[in-house]
């Protein structure tokens, strides 16, 4: 297993274990909210959920992020708009090539499924990525 693919892993299942703790954080609270609790009261009290707070490693959590999202950013005016045939043609070429695969999360790094689904503004980053990988 490469590092790009132990970080994707890695970076999946924080978000997993940050949304179990979420969970557990609302069920406590909503425990807590239908508890009547004064001293001397028998009975079992709500747990408190685990959190899973870490401040210092909050802006390499956005850095990561950041890095793994392509831009969301129109094409710059004096660079020329990338048609989906374009995009279509480099991808085609690249399959044929043995590289359907790494073709394959490109298109979900531009967080859909297919082709088609893939917003024009993207376009110019899959090409210059696929065009990258062409050339690598």
């Amino acid at each position: 297993m490469n590092i790009t693919d132990a970080n994707r892993f890695i970076h999946t299942l924080n978000r997993l274990a940050e949304g179990v703790t979420m969970l557990a954080g609302a069920i406590e609270e909503a425990a807590w909210e239908s508890f009547e609790d004064h001293v001397g009261m028998p009975g079992v009290r709500p747990i408190a959920a685990a959190q899973l707070a870490q401040p210092a490693l909050q802006a390499v959590a956005e850095e990561y992020e950041a890095a793994c999202q392509p831009p969301t950013s129109a094409p710059t005016a004096a660079a020329e708009p990338v048609s989906l045939e374009q995009v279509r043609g480099m991808l085609a070429e690249l399959s044929q090539a043995g590289h359907t695969a790494k073709i394959r999360s490109l298109i979900q790094a531009t967080g859909v499924d297919k082709l088609s689904e893939v917003e024009p503004a993207k376009y110019g980053w899959l090409l210059t990525q696929a065009e990258a990988m062409r050339d690598a």
